[in-house]
């Protein structure tokens, strides 16, 4: 397994989808350079992601092959 990482990525949209097989949220993100990708089912990223934390931000982003999103992380300046 080969996971990506993606640097200066700035949310621009959130939208909650349905709920995992275990009853874990799930989103599906538009980032500022026009990428859309979903949260991996039951990550524990699926908790945080609606946080400010992340509103507005660069982000570094980790994406699996099959381009789900596992990780965020808030760039240091």
């Amino acid at each position: 397994m080969s996971d990506t990482k993606r640097t200066g990525l700035k949310i621009v949209t959130l939208e909650r989808l349905n709920l995992s097989r275990y009853g874990n949220p799930r989103f599906r993100v538009t980032f500022d350079d026009d990428t859309v990708a979903q949260t991996q089912s039951d990550a524990s990223i699926n908790y945080a992601i609606e946080n400010r934390t992340y509103r507005d931000v660069p982000l570094t982003v980790t994406f699996t092959r099959a381009g789900r999103i596992t990780h965020l992380e808030v760039e240091k300046e």
